[in-house]
């Protein structure tokens, strides 16, 4: 991939897009900044040796690799970063903290950026779309398929060639991990996969480009990734449509697919969240004229979010019965949401109650490529309200625009220190492409 392409073959529509996924990463990693695990990500960086590259929250340069470390951690706090459905990959947390540590570590130029993350998005959703659903039960997709990600993002940044480039991505496979384990227990852990996968990815490109070998065959070979991680890979789906080019009409890039969420909250509620705001408006009463609610979806939702009694802000946004109880109640599911005082209040907890979760066959056939969801509410009348959601808001299907995206961003800005820089950032990911050096685009902060 490394030497097959170049940032004369972008469109200007895959330009579009390269630039509104860095703009909503941009907005889920200031977000971070001020949380808790934010702030305990920044003190690490803040301890580690100097550098040419910007992290997020701390004065002067660092290393890319903890560039990467801390800046892709960040992005993964909030759950507001993007996701492509058919791979269940978060793409822009890994890929494009690793393609700016590296471009800023060899002074490279916008348009080599915006390549670099096309590009680690394609890597990270073609492995994650491969290695099959029974890999998600146990592996957090983000944290191990997006490795690959990092590894071809920060590749194309160095220059590497095609040995290289194979190197990279081997030893990137090599050390990807990422247990779903951390959910029992609404631990941090999560926000660690992402920052370690664009770390791990960034210093796997980087020994490669010093001669550092690595496995040839690291998701294909008897003791590889597919063999060690899943017990139904696709393995032909890596390489589906390489033959007739990327980037064409008929094999386009993958990031055109990937979803932005609107929602503070596990990207798997987002279907059920959509749904109950749109029967929250067809009930007169509020949630007094509710009698009970049922929620149908795949069984993967259920497996990750069922989640009847969260005890903190992590397990509510992992909580689908929670997350149905605020739409229903408030008609939004924002970062506000999961105060400690919004997750005690009496209203939300007791209709929590009521709701019931249940797995539709027809839907689970349908995932991954389709996130669906249907709720139905029954009045204390006895009539039944409900809505059926195939594309929730963010999907491409159902997309958001350039403003909605800015709009994000100021929202998940207020009450940082960088709420007043908003304007300046717009205007220099607007203009990615003219950038000489990628240097200066977080220096404004």
């Amino acid at each position: 991939m490394g030497t097959s392409v170049n940032p004369a073959d972008l469109s200007p529509e895959d330009v579009r897009y390269a630039k509104l996924f860095v703009l909503d990463w941009l907005a889920s990693a200031v977000a971070g900044t001020v949380t808790i695990p934010g702030r305990m990500l920044i003190d690490e960086g803040c301890e580690r040796g100097s550098g040419p590259c910007r992290v997020l929250g701390v004065s002067g340069g660092r290393d890319a690799e903890v560039a990467a470390l801390v800046n892709g951690g960040l992005s993964h706090i909030v759950e507001m970063d993007d996701l492509d459905r058919g791979s269940v990959v978060h793409p822009g947390t890994v890929v494009i903290p690793a393609a700016l540590a590296a471009c800023e570590a060899v002074d490279a130029p916008g348009n080599r950026f915006v390549l670099a993350v096309i590009a680690g998005y394609e890597a990270a959703i073609r492995v994650g779309a491969a290695v099959g659903r029974s890999h998600y039960h146990f592996w957090q997709n983000t944290a191990t398929c997006g490795a690959f990600g990092a590894a071809t993002a920060a590749g194309i940044a160095f220059g590497l060639d095609a040995e290289q480039m194979t190197w990279a991505l081997g030893n990137a496979g090599s050390v990807a991990g990422g247990l779903w384990q951390f959910n029992h227990d609404g631990a941090m852990t999560k926000h660690l996969h992402a920052g370690r996968a664009a770390s791990n990815g960034l210093l796997a490109a980087r020994l490669a480009a010093r001669g550092f070998t690595g496995a040839r065959e690291i998701l294909e070979g008897p003791q590889g990734f597919f063999a060690a991680m899943s017990s139904d890979p696709q393995p032909a789906r890596v390489t589906a449509g390489l033959d007739r080019g990327l980037g064409t009409p008929e094999s386009p890039w993958k990031i055109g697919g990937v979803s932005i969420k609107p929602h503070a909250s596990c990207r798997h509620t987002h279907p059920a969240v959509d749904a109950a705001r749109l029967v929250r408006e067809q009930l007169d009463g509020g949630a007094s004229d509710i009698r009970r609610v049922r929620v149908e979806t795949y069984g993967t939702a259920l497996q990750i979010t069922d989640a009847p009694h969260p005890t903190n802000a992590y397990q509510a946004k992992f909580s689908l019965q929670y997350c149905t109880a605020q739409a229903l109640l408030h008609g939004r599911v924002g970062p506000h949401d999961f105060a400690p005082d919004r997750q005690a209040d009496p209203s939300i907890r007791e209709l929590m109650t009521r709701i019931d979760l249940a797995v539709d066959p027809e839907l689970d056939r349908a995932y991954p490529a389709v996130w669906s969801a249907r709720v139905s509410a029954e009045r204390t009348d006895g009539s039944m309200v409900t809505v059926h959601v195939d594309a929730p808001k963010g999907d491409p299907e159902n997309a958001v625009t350039w403003d909605e995206v800015v709009s994000k961003f100021r929202d998940l800005a207020a009450g940082t220190v960088f709420q007043n820089d908003v304007d300046r950032l717009v205007n220099d990911v607007l203009d990615l492409q003219s950038w000489k050096y990628l240097r200066g685009l977080l220096q404004t902060m």
